[in-house]
């Protein structure tokens, strides 16, 4: 160690390491121009990232919100006088466990009727895909997995996700069925009684396309986890004449981001039973797809910005969470809210588009960035989740709050959510009894 080293020798050797370095850059720059070796530069570029999430692993857990909140109580208030029947089924941080758990909770009292907590990581131990976007073993562990819009099924079980491999577990956790794959944002239900989720390939094979390129599908499957098709969307948006959407802009590994399907609850005016709305939130666009014929029969981008959540009101009118976002596109990191987000009601008969919550959303300051909810309820309330600071409320017609629910602990730290299900006391009724009844080892 003390043997003296000539200055050429440390000259040459910093000289070849800072080329090194900088021919390192250069690949990352563009790494799907360079093939494996770019492959292999962010791979080697994700080591500290990788990491630090492995020595994470090993300290205290405890993500709460880091932007500002009013420091409020958490758990549910009901307005004096109102009762609600259903149930809700929300994913929420369990201090005590140290981890994600879903719960599904009685609205007329504030009861958790189940608690949901299974070894996820056991059973994506099953899973064979490797990709840029999702580590399993790394991201999705027993205590980081946020299950997200999660589905109670007869059984007393679930069906979850969070971009991950789809999974069904029953009421005490233990795997029924998995689709392997990466599954993220809506789950929903037809009046057939099918499933539709959205998925993106663990990698794309279409040509020119980096390893994180999120290339986005729609999948259509039976409960029991069968699968009946998959649509691409690149596919669908070409077919129907309307690739230059995302080919004609600078590139992005997420030029779609679809996070909503939704299926239309039968023949209407205006569509078709097994009609889709679908949302493409950085298209701000929404689609009414027919997979029947494979083709797109009504489109409109705007008034909505990066929008979540389409949902149908009836026969000539649908509402839309509209996140209402102000940014740039080379610097999304910079974008934010309009001042609140804003549920429009856009109308078939009329091609109108109205925003009959305004004033409640402005009063109530709803502000999340990503995600959120508005999903109508019987009699004309609205189920609005402000995802990213933890709060979801009833609405009445007239903007009234009929009962809030706030994820946070003790000392009022605040917690995300992740697409909070109301469940019908009728429509759901077997399923509530199952889960209320199992009994588990």
């Amino acid at each position: 160690m003390a043997r003296p080293v000539p200055l050429w020798a440390l000259g040459l050797v910093m000289t070849l390491g800072a080329l090194l370095l900088l021919g390192f850059g250069f690949v990352l720059l563009e790494p799907r121009r360079h093939g494996a070796l770019g492959d292999a530069a962010v791979w080697v570029a994700t080591i500290p990232d990788t990491v630090g999430r492995a020595v994470g692993e090993l300290l205290p857990y405890h993500p709460t919100i880091g932007q500002p909140y009013d420091p409020l109580p958490g758990g549910l208030w009901r307005r004096p006088g109102f009762v609600d029947p259903g149930y809700i089924l929300l994913t929420v941080f369990d201090t005590a466990r140290g981890r994600w758990v879903v719960q599904l909770l009685r609205l007329r009292d504030g009861h958790v009727v189940r608690t949901y907590a299974p070894d996820i990581a056991a059973i994506h131990a099953r899973s064979t895909f490797h990709s840029a976007l999702v580590d399993l073993a790394r991201d999705k562990t027993n205590r980081r997995f946020m299950p997200m819009h999660s589905m109670l099924m007869p059984d007393g079980g679930l069906i979850v996700h969070d971009t991950s491999p789809l999974t069904r577990i029953d009421a005490c956790g233990r795997a029924e069925w998995m689709i392997d794959g990466i599954f993220h944002h809506s789950l929903e239900r037809a009046p057939d009684g099918t499933l539709w989720a959205a998925y993106r390939l663990p990698r794309s094979t279409r040509t020119g396309l980096g390893p994180e390129f999120a290339d986005e599908g729609l999948m259509h499957l039976t409960p029991e986890g069968k699968v009946l098709s998959r649509t691409a969307v690149i596919d669908l948006l070409d077919a129907n004449g309307m690739g230059h959407l995302w080919r004609a802009r600078p590139y992005s590994d997420d030029p779609i981001h679809l996070n909503d399907i939704q299926p239309v609850p039968g023949d209407g005016p205006y569509w078709r039973a097994g009609d889709l709305l679908i949302s493409l939130r950085n298209l701000s666009l929404l689609l009414l797809y027919r997979p029947a014929t494979g083709k797109v029969v009504w489109s409109r981008g705007l008034p909505w910005r990066f929008q979540h959540d389409v949902s149908v009101l009836d026969d000539h009118r649908i509402s839309v969470f509209d996140n209402h976002w102000r940014f740039a596109w080379d610097q999304p990191e910079q974008a934010e809210p309009d001042g609140n987000n804003r549920m429009l009601v856009y109308d078939f008969a009329t091609d109108t588009v109205s925003e009959p919550l305004a004033r409640a959303f402005h009063d109530l300051a709803i502000h999340t960035r990503a995600q959120g909810r508005a999903t109508p309820l019987p009699g004309g309330d609205t189920l609005v989740e402000e995802t990213e600071l933890g709060r979801v409320m009833r609405l009445a017609p007239d903007g009234t709050v009929r009962w809030s629910y706030i994820s946070a602990d003790a000392d009022r730290n605040r917690f995300e959510l992740r697409w909070t299900r109301y469940i019908d006391p009728l429509a759901d009724k077997i399923g509530i009894q199952a889960a209320e009844n199992a009994r588990c080892e």
